[in-house]
């Protein structure tokens, strides 16, 4: 429903007089979720404040509410576990904008809502993101961004300004419609009722409670039966799987393949079946985030995973595969596999195989095609990566099968065929990648460039933040060259976190915008899936000194899923990273939201997805992060990997030295003169700096805007000299005041430059300007 908006804002502060009346002088509350998500490790250093709301209720959503603009309480029972109890005492004038609710000119009213988040750059205030990943005394309409119903703090100057009574037949709050009441001087509560009525609160104490959406609560089966539960969880995942439509999942076909099973289960009383029948069924959506998992100290579920997996895959023949992908050679994962070692004694050393024997056919099939039929060792709808998550079984077997192989040993031309009889055949244990540090996050710097590693987004999240602000502490420090994130084998988490660790990487006045995609979430009152509010906000640095603008490398692999994804496909679209990897990421985009079930087992799956800006195509799902730097997956990178070599790590290391060529930047953008320094060092702005540009191209040349003269000419760079010899000029006389022939007397000749953030410095020896300051155009513009 569109919102007339008919109020009007003015932010000061006013001083009060004396309160006759009785009035709240603190707030008190409970903080509560039904939501899975609401847990100590998913909350850590919780908080709780009164945000001003004047921008909400006003409907403005494109800023965060200043430090200065908060109102701080503290828990008086823990927030963990279950629910906590809060305490706001209540300043005598607020800080905060007011509203001008009567039109007489004077802005009187001030509002507030309760918020309570977890608090993750540890400051004493909840900063830009925070404000917005919790908890709130009001609902928002998910659609518009309106408040529905809830609870409001009021501040009023002079006692004379009205608020809404309620609704007007519009059904929305604070349109022109509404009817109005006086609000007391001083402080009031505001609860706003789902029937459309207003009710002011002057209690001294009053209650204020958090409240969330009836869809937010995670649905809870685990006091069913087998089949009663499976039946919920179908019925629930009908009308709340995100990619329904997406995949084609036919959820009565999906009921009449799994439901014998479950049924079977519920008559044997067998946990473990129960369990494999949902964990089937999860896979086989192939979507990373749906998946079923159970505790560890389930032995029944335990010993059932075990064994189906002996039954089909307990024995070997002595080898492992290698999908190749070499996207130069134009080879695409699943079109070549080939054994990458061979245990000495088993069936495939006594056949003739090394490393290197490529594998053409199993039991008459195409290779490809049968590794099509094994099942993934974790769910993903990346076609390219389901070769890799499936050839760990190529050579395992039920003990004792018979299997026919046709292969090629390397450097032969002709094809064999031989009959291999599986059993126990280890192959002894040998590294496939990188060693990865079992640090929650991680830093070091090997030759001047930082390197940052974390596991996730999920836990240790005030560690994470800590650890990577000294990481760029030390950067700002020592001036390196470049940052490396390693984030392999990064499982995702919370986006809340991925936003604050990438604000990091932009500064106020180049911020990175908080909604990059479109998230669609089932609506209740829509009765499907509807778009979500995006609010026009941006992040930056929460300390702007430690904010890095220097060249940005990405490492990712199959590991990299969920926020990972996110996190790095927000930097690669906004050209602030460039992202390297031998393969695709996971491919789960969305969010998630997870089902007890019986037997402690957990039904996970993607309540929400993402498209693109204006589509429908999902930005994650199914395709994943396409690294811009592809690594080969071949025997030679294989066998760097096993002497301790890191070919990922040192491509990265190649493209920030590509990067960081001062001639790169000096070709990205037309350079304009905006300040200068003369040789006693004082500053000299430049009027008019679109008169005195310069564009460096690749091929050497240049060519000069020096006011109203054109000059062209080849430039060289050794070290930090640049030399721009001069070509043909014109010679007009610029009109005055004219700063052209100094422009252009300096720049054609030698000067040593150096680069600062966005900026050119020019240093120039023996003239009346010791140095010019140059700025690339769209910095200027």
């Amino acid at each position: 429903m569109g919102r007339k908006q008919v109020l009007s804002f003015t932010a000061f502060f006013v001083a009060s007089s004396v309160v006759a009346h009785a009035e709240p002088i603190s707030v008190e509350g409970v903080v509560s979720s039904e939501s899975f998500i609401f847990q100590p490790q998913y909350w850590p250093n919780p908080s709780v404040a009164l945000l001003d709301a004047t921008d909400i209720v006003s409907g403005r959503f494109d800023s965060f509410v200043a430090a200065d603009n908060q109102v701080l309480g503290r828990f008086v029972d823990p927030l963990f576990a279950g629910e906590g109890r809060y305490r706001i005492d209540l300043p005598i004038v607020p800080p905060g904008g007011r509203l001008d609710l009567n039109g007489d000119g004077s802005a009187g009213l001030g509002i507030f809502t309760l918020v309570s988040a977890p608090n993750l750059s540890s400051d004493s205030y909840l900063e830009q993101l925070e404000q917005y990943g919790g908890l709130f005394s009001i609902l928002l309409d998910q659609r518009t961004g309106a408040i529905e119903t809830g609870t409001l703090l009021l501040f009023s100057e002079d006692g004379v300004e009205p608020f809404s009574a309620g609704w007007g037949e519009d059904g929305a709050w604070f349109t022109e419609d509404d009817p109005q009441q006086v609000v007391p001087q001083g402080w009031s509560v505001a609860r706003l009722n789902e029937d459309g009525e207003v009710i002011i609160d002057l209690d001294p104490h009053p209650e204020i409670h958090t409240i969330e959406a009836e869809d937010a609560a995670s649905p809870d089966f685990s006091d069913l039966g087998y089949v009663e539960a499976f039946d919920a969880l179908i019925d629930h995942l009908r009308t709340r799987y995100a990619y329904s439509e997406f995949r084609g999942i036919d959820w009565d076909a999906v009921t009449s393949t799994y439901r014998p099973d479950v049924e079977a289960a519920a008559t044997a009383d067998a946990a473990g079946d129960f369990y494999l029948t949902l964990n089937d069924m999860a896979l086989s959506f192939e979507d990373t985030h749906t998946s079923a998992t159970a505790g560890y100290l389930n032995e029944a579920i335990n010993s059932a995973k075990q064994d189906a997996e002996l039954s089909r895959f307990g024995a070997g023949i002595g080898a492992e595969a290698l999908v190749v992908s070499d996207p130069d050679a134009g080879i695409l994962p699943g079109d070549m596999i080939i054994v990458s070692r061979v245990a000495e004694g088993s069936p495939a050393s006594n056949a003739g195989w090394t490393e290197g024997t490529e594998i053409l056919e199993v039991n008459g099939t195409p290779v490809g095609e049968y590794l099509s039929t094994l099942p993934l060792i974790e769910a993903t709808g990346v076609d390219e990566l389901q070769p890799y998550l499936r050839a760990p079984r190529l050579f395992r077997f039920p003990d004792g099968a018979d299997v026919t192989f046709t292969f090629r040993t390397p450097g032969d031309q002709d094809a064999q065929t031989v009959q291999l009889t599986a059993g126990d055949y280890m192959v002894p244990f040998e590294p496939s990648e990188p060693a990865k540090s079992s640090m929650p996050i991680d830093f070091s710097s090997v030759g001047g460039l930082a390197i940052v590693s974390w596991r996730n987004f999920s836990d240790h999240m005030l560690s994470k933040i800590a650890v990577l602000e000294e990481a760029l502490q030390i950067e700002s420090e020592t001036g390196s060259t470049g940052m490396i994130l390693d984030l392999r084998g990064n499982g995702g988490g919370l986006v809340e976190l991925y936003q604050v660790m990438a604000s990091y990487f932009f500064t106020e006045d180049d911020p990175m915008p908080e909604q990059p995609f479109d998230t669609y979430a089932y609506d209740t009152d829509a009765g499907g899936f509807v778009r979500q509010f995006a609010a026009d906000r941006t992040l930056y640095a929460p300390r702007p000194d430690l904010a890095f603008t220097g060249p940005l490398v990405i490492l990712i692999d199959q590991g990299c899923a969920s926020a990972c994804e996110y996190f790095t496909q927000h930097l690669q679209r906004l050209d602030r990273a460039v992202v390297v990897g031998q393969h695709a990421s996971l491919g789960a985009g969305g969010f998630i939201d997870r089902i007890a079930m019986p037997e402690g087992i957990t039904f996970q799956y993607t309540a929400g997805r993402t498209t693109f800006p204006d589509s429908s195509e999902p930005n994650l799902e199914a395709v994943g992060v396409i690294p811009d730097v592809r690594v080969p997956v071949t025997l030679e990178t294989l066998a760097a990997v096993r002497n301790g070599e890191d070919p990922v790590m040192d491509a990265a290391f190649d493209v920030i030295a590509e990067l960081s060529d001062p001639r790169l930047k000096l070709t990205s953008t037309p350079w304009r003169w905006t300040m200068a320094a003369t040789a006693d060092l004082e500053e000299v702005e430049i009027d008019a700096p679109e008169r005195y540009e310069v564009t460096f191209s690749e091929d050497g040349g240049y060519t000069m805007q020096a006011d109203c003269n054109r000059v062209t000419g080849d430039w060289t760079l050794e070290d930090s000299m640049l030399t721009m010899s001069p070509g043909p000029a014109t010679l007009a006389l610029c009109p005055a005041p004219s700063r052209g022939e100094a422009f252009a007397r300096i720049m054609t000749s030698s000067n040593a430059i150096d680069f600062n953030g966005e900026a050119l410095f020019i240093v120039v020896e023996g003239d009346e300007y010791r140095i010019l300051q140059l700025e690339g155009y769209a910095s200027v513009r």
